[in-house]
């Protein structure tokens, strides 16, 4: 299952009028199917934008498409009519709040999903391998 990852990127905000522009990466990687990786970056980067790392599972992505999800850090809200997802971040007294397209989140779900499908993960098998790659490094 190594080196299987899925990778989406929202741009959520443009460079029009900084130059910069402000994107959400999204990571799921099959050695650990359960987690999703959230990292807020600007291009280029800049430290008064904002930016940080989170994790959140992948079933609080899911469920975040159709109702209000997800505690401490990460938190999921759908729009009305479910074409926006709204996605709350905190890290320590940072917040920010993005905006996301319901159905790119959708696909991106669709494609871990058929690499490693919801009610199969094998949270052990897949621990032994982040493991393994920890003791290799």
């Amino acid at each position: 299952m190594q080196g299987l990852d899925v990778t989406t990127e929202f741009v959520l905000d443009d460079a029009s009028t900084s130059g910069r522009v402000t994107v959400l990466v999204v990571t799921w990687r099959a050695c650990d199917p359960l987690a999703v990786s959230l990292a807020l970056v600007s291009r280029p980067d800049h430290p008064a934008l904002p930016q940080g790392n989170w994790v959140a599972p992948r079933d609080s992505l899911r469920a975040g498409l159709d109702a209000p999800t997800g505690d401490g850090d990460v938190r999921f809200t759908p729009a009305p009519g479910s074409a926006e997802v709204t996605l709350e971040l905190t890290d320590g007294d940072r917040h920010s709040t993005v905006v996301l397209e319901a159905e790119s989140l959708r696909a991106f779900l669709e494609r871990t999903e058929r690499l490693v499908p919801a009610g199969q993960e094998h949270p052990e098998r897949e621990l032994d391998a982040v493991l393994d790659d920890l003791l290799r490094a």
